[in-house]
């Protein structure tokens, strides 16, 4: 299996967020999962970790991993992918 670059999984996670941040309903519940509030994404969005977080959110849900990989034309597994490079486990 090929790694996935940093630059692709950054691009894969803004991608992500912005399917979530479209839906209403996706955005309320990353909302209330993550503590931010809609004021502030903006803000949040700019910090260091930011886009691992979407990811640790995305792959959290597998209903929606499944979902966002149909919409963005790709594998769930290259969406883990993607989270595994951002969110590297200490076990590597």
């Amino acid at each position: 299996m090929k790694k996935i670059s940093v630059e692709e999984a950054e691009r894969l996670a803004l991608e992500a967020f912005s399917r979530i941040a479209g839906d209403e309903e996706r955005l309320g519940r990353f909302l209330a999962i993550s503590g931010l509030q809609a004021q502030t994404i903006r803000s949040a969005a700019a910090m260091p970790g930011f886009l691992a977080g979407i990811l640790d959110y995305v792959a959290a849900d597998e209903r929606l991993l499944i979902a966002l990989a149909q919409e963005l034309d790709t594998k769930p597994e290259r969406i883990m992918e993607a989270h595994h490079t951002l969110s590297p486990s200490e076990f590597d």
